[in-house]
Protein backbone atom coordinates (compact mmCIF):
# COMPACT_ATOMS: atom_id res chain seq x y z
CA UNK A 1 0.00 0.00 0.00
CA UNK A 2 0.98 3.61 -0.07
CA UNK A 3 3.17 5.81 2.06
CA UNK A 4 1.17 7.43 4.79
CA UNK A 5 -0.91 10.46 3.38
CA UNK A 6 -3.38 10.32 0.72
CA UNK A 7 -2.42 7.40 -2.18
CA UNK A 8 -1.09 8.69 -5.47
CA UNK A 9 -3.37 8.52 -8.32
CA UNK A 10 -4.21 5.21 -9.66
CA UNK A 11 -3.53 3.31 -6.48
CA UNK A 12 -5.67 0.61 -4.90
CA UNK A 13 -6.12 -1.36 -1.49
CA UNK A 14 -4.76 -4.17 -2.99
CA UNK A 15 -3.66 -4.84 -6.16
CA UNK A 16 -6.86 -7.35 -7.27
CA UNK A 17 -9.28 -3.76 -7.31
CA UNK A 18 -10.06 -1.40 -9.10
CA UNK A 19 -10.52 1.43 -6.84
CA UNK A 20 -9.20 4.64 -7.30
CA UNK A 21 -8.81 7.04 -4.96
CA UNK A 22 -9.99 10.96 -5.99
CA UNK A 23 -11.20 9.89 -9.20
CA UNK A 24 -12.94 12.60 -11.10
CA UNK A 25 -17.11 12.38 -10.71
CA UNK A 26 -19.83 14.14 -11.63
CA UNK A 27 -20.91 16.45 -8.70
CA UNK A 28 -23.20 14.76 -6.25
CA UNK A 29 -26.70 15.99 -5.83
CA UNK A 30 -26.02 15.91 -2.09
CA UNK A 31 -22.89 17.29 -2.04
CA UNK A 32 -19.59 15.50 -0.36
CA UNK A 33 -19.75 13.47 2.45
CA UNK A 34 -16.19 13.44 4.67
CA UNK A 35 -15.92 10.25 7.08
CA UNK A 36 -13.07 8.82 9.45
CA UNK A 37 -13.46 5.79 10.37
CA UNK A 38 -11.62 5.28 13.94
CA UNK A 39 -10.28 2.79 16.87
CA UNK A 40 -7.18 0.63 17.48
CA UNK A 41 -5.23 -1.24 15.17
CA UNK A 42 -6.55 -4.47 14.12
CA UNK A 43 -10.41 -3.83 14.44
CA UNK A 44 -10.90 -3.98 10.76
CA UNK A 45 -11.14 -0.30 9.79
CA UNK A 46 -9.43 -1.20 6.40
CA UNK A 47 -11.35 -4.49 6.20
CA UNK A 48 -14.55 -2.40 6.54
CA UNK A 49 -13.79 0.85 4.50
CA UNK A 50 -12.82 -1.69 1.29
CA UNK A 51 -15.81 -3.42 1.99
CA UNK A 52 -18.01 -0.73 1.59
CA UNK A 53 -16.18 1.04 -1.01
CA UNK A 54 -15.34 -2.22 -3.29
CA UNK A 55 -17.75 -4.71 -2.37
CA UNK A 56 -14.69 -7.19 -1.42
CA UNK A 57 -13.25 -8.19 1.51
CA UNK A 58 -9.24 -8.06 1.85
CA UNK A 59 -7.80 -9.52 5.22
CA UNK A 60 -4.50 -8.38 5.12
CA UNK A 61 -3.57 -4.47 5.29
CA UNK A 62 -0.45 -2.76 5.77
CA UNK A 63 -0.72 -1.27 9.15
CA UNK A 64 1.45 1.72 8.99
CA UNK A 65 -0.16 2.88 6.11
CA UNK A 66 -2.66 5.63 6.00
CA UNK A 67 -5.30 6.10 3.21
CA UNK A 68 -7.95 8.47 1.83
CA UNK A 69 -10.69 7.53 -1.06
CA UNK A 70 -13.36 9.22 -2.88
CA UNK A 71 -16.50 7.75 -4.39
CA UNK A 72 -19.65 8.15 -5.28
CA UNK A 73 -22.97 6.54 -4.51
CA UNK A 74 -26.70 6.29 -4.82
CA UNK A 75 -28.58 7.30 -1.17
CA UNK A 76 -32.15 6.98 -1.18
CA UNK A 77 -32.20 7.99 -5.09
CA UNK A 78 -29.96 10.60 -4.62
CA UNK A 79 -26.08 10.57 -5.77
CA UNK A 80 -23.71 11.50 -2.84
CA UNK A 81 -20.18 11.79 -3.04
CA UNK A 82 -18.34 9.63 -0.18
CA UNK A 83 -14.49 10.39 1.29
CA UNK A 84 -13.65 7.95 3.50
CA UNK A 85 -10.28 8.04 5.54
CA UNK A 86 -8.54 4.95 6.78
CA UNK A 87 -7.04 6.33 10.01
CA UNK A 88 -3.81 4.88 11.42
CA UNK A 89 -3.43 4.26 15.21
CA UNK A 90 -0.80 3.98 17.32
CA UNK A 91 -3.26 2.94 20.12
CA UNK A 92 -2.53 5.93 21.99
CA UNK A 93 -4.48 8.47 19.86
CA UNK A 94 -6.44 6.14 17.93
CA UNK A 95 -6.69 8.01 14.87
CA UNK A 96 -8.28 11.08 16.57
CA UNK A 97 -5.73 13.79 15.84
CA UNK A 98 -6.10 17.51 15.04
CA UNK A 99 -5.77 17.29 11.13
CA UNK A 100 -8.44 14.54 11.02
CA UNK A 101 -10.97 15.92 13.44
CA UNK A 102 -11.14 19.36 11.42
CA UNK A 103 -11.38 17.17 7.57
CA UNK A 104 -14.49 14.78 8.86
CA UNK A 105 -18.05 15.32 9.32
CA UNK A 106 -18.79 12.32 11.01
CA UNK A 107 -16.94 9.15 12.42
CA UNK A 108 -17.00 5.41 12.57
CA UNK A 109 -15.76 4.49 15.82
CA UNK A 110 -14.53 0.31 15.67
CA UNK A 111 -14.17 -1.66 17.92
CA UNK A 112 -13.71 -5.70 17.37
CA UNK A 113 -16.32 -7.83 19.14
CA UNK A 114 -13.22 -10.30 20.01
CA UNK A 115 -11.38 -7.82 21.69
CA UNK A 116 -12.74 -5.61 25.24
CA UNK A 117 -9.49 -3.60 25.18
CA UNK A 118 -10.68 -1.99 21.90
CA UNK A 119 -13.99 -1.37 22.94
CA UNK A 120 -13.49 0.33 26.04
CA UNK A 121 -11.17 3.00 24.85
CA UNK A 122 -14.24 4.50 22.89
CA UNK A 123 -15.81 6.69 25.12
CA UNK A 124 -12.76 8.18 25.78
CA UNK A 125 -12.58 8.16 21.70
CA UNK A 126 -15.81 10.16 21.84
CA UNK A 127 -15.20 12.70 24.43
CA UNK A 128 -11.83 13.98 22.76
CA UNK A 129 -13.58 14.43 19.25
CA UNK A 130 -16.41 16.65 21.25
CA UNK A 131 -13.42 18.63 22.88
CA UNK A 132 -12.05 19.06 19.69
CA UNK A 133 -14.83 19.87 17.62
CA UNK A 134 -15.91 22.35 20.41
CA UNK A 135 -19.61 20.98 19.70
CA UNK A 136 -21.94 19.02 21.99
CA UNK A 137 -23.18 16.61 18.90
CA UNK A 138 -20.84 15.00 16.36
CA UNK A 139 -22.49 12.49 13.92
CA UNK A 140 -21.19 8.84 15.02
CA UNK A 141 -22.09 5.47 14.44
CA UNK A 142 -20.65 2.38 16.61
CA UNK A 143 -19.33 -0.21 14.93
CA UNK A 144 -18.75 -3.52 16.81
CA UNK A 145 -16.66 -5.67 14.02
CA UNK A 146 -16.32 -8.93 13.83
CA UNK A 147 -19.58 -10.50 14.47
CA UNK A 148 -18.77 -13.73 12.89
CA UNK A 149 -16.83 -14.89 15.37
CA UNK A 150 -18.82 -15.67 18.10
CA UNK A 151 -16.80 -18.47 19.27
CA UNK A 152 -14.14 -15.91 21.00
CA UNK A 153 -16.80 -12.48 21.61
CA UNK A 154 -15.71 -10.66 24.30
CA UNK A 155 -18.00 -8.03 24.40
CA UNK A 156 -22.09 -8.65 23.64
CA UNK A 157 -24.25 -6.95 21.51
CA UNK A 158 -26.03 -5.75 24.60
CA UNK A 159 -22.90 -3.87 25.85
CA UNK A 160 -22.48 -2.29 22.32
CA UNK A 161 -26.09 -0.67 22.03
CA UNK A 162 -25.07 0.43 26.03
CA UNK A 163 -22.35 2.32 24.93
CA UNK A 164 -24.13 4.02 21.77
CA UNK A 165 -27.12 4.80 24.21
CA UNK A 166 -24.26 6.59 26.81
CA UNK A 167 -22.82 8.12 23.21
CA UNK A 168 -26.23 9.13 21.68
CA UNK A 169 -25.00 7.34 18.55
CA UNK A 170 -25.91 4.66 16.03
CA UNK A 171 -24.69 1.19 16.81
CA UNK A 172 -24.21 -1.71 14.91
CA UNK A 173 -22.75 -5.05 15.01
CA UNK A 174 -21.30 -5.99 11.13
CA UNK A 175 -18.83 -8.58 10.25
CA UNK A 176 -16.24 -7.31 7.31
CA UNK A 177 -15.69 -10.76 5.93
CA UNK A 178 -18.92 -11.70 5.64
CA UNK A 179 -22.15 -9.02 5.43
CA UNK A 180 -21.52 -6.04 2.78
CA UNK A 181 -25.14 -5.35 3.34
CA UNK A 182 -24.81 -4.47 6.60
CA UNK A 183 -21.50 -2.65 6.11
CA UNK A 184 -22.76 -0.65 3.63
CA UNK A 185 -26.22 -0.24 5.68
CA UNK A 186 -23.89 1.41 8.40
CA UNK A 187 -21.84 3.66 6.46
CA UNK A 188 -25.43 4.84 4.59
CA UNK A 189 -26.71 5.09 7.85
CA UNK A 190 -24.12 7.67 9.47
CA UNK A 191 -24.24 9.67 5.90
CA UNK A 192 -27.88 9.90 6.26
CA UNK A 193 -26.94 11.28 9.96
CA UNK A 194 -24.71 14.14 8.45
CA UNK A 195 -26.76 14.98 5.98
CA UNK A 196 -29.54 16.00 8.38
CA UNK A 197 -26.66 17.24 10.72
CA UNK A 198 -25.78 20.31 8.04
CA UNK A 199 -29.01 20.56 7.33
CA UNK A 200 -30.13 21.94 10.68
CA UNK A 201 -26.57 23.83 11.06
CA UNK A 202 -27.59 25.98 8.15
CA UNK A 203 -30.96 26.43 9.08
CA UNK A 204 -30.18 27.37 12.49
CA UNK A 205 -27.16 30.05 11.23
CA UNK A 206 -29.82 31.23 8.52
CA UNK A 207 -31.87 31.92 11.23
CA UNK A 208 -29.63 33.82 13.42
CA UNK A 209 -27.73 36.01 10.35
CA UNK A 210 -32.02 36.21 9.51
CA UNK A 211 -32.30 38.07 13.14
CA UNK A 212 -29.61 40.16 12.83
CA UNK A 213 -30.53 41.55 9.16
CA UNK A 214 -34.47 42.46 10.53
Amino acid sequence: MSAPGSPPEGSSPNSGTTLKPYLRRKKSSLGETKIAVLGMAGVGKSALCVRFLTKRFIGEYDQASENKYKCATTLEGESVTFELLDTRSNNDDMGVRDDVVRWADGFVLVYSVTSRQTFEVLAEVRRRLEDMKKVNHVPVILLGNKADLAHVRQVTQDEGARLAAELSCSFMEVSASEDVTKVTDAFHTLCREIIEYKRRSRTFLDRVFGLKKS
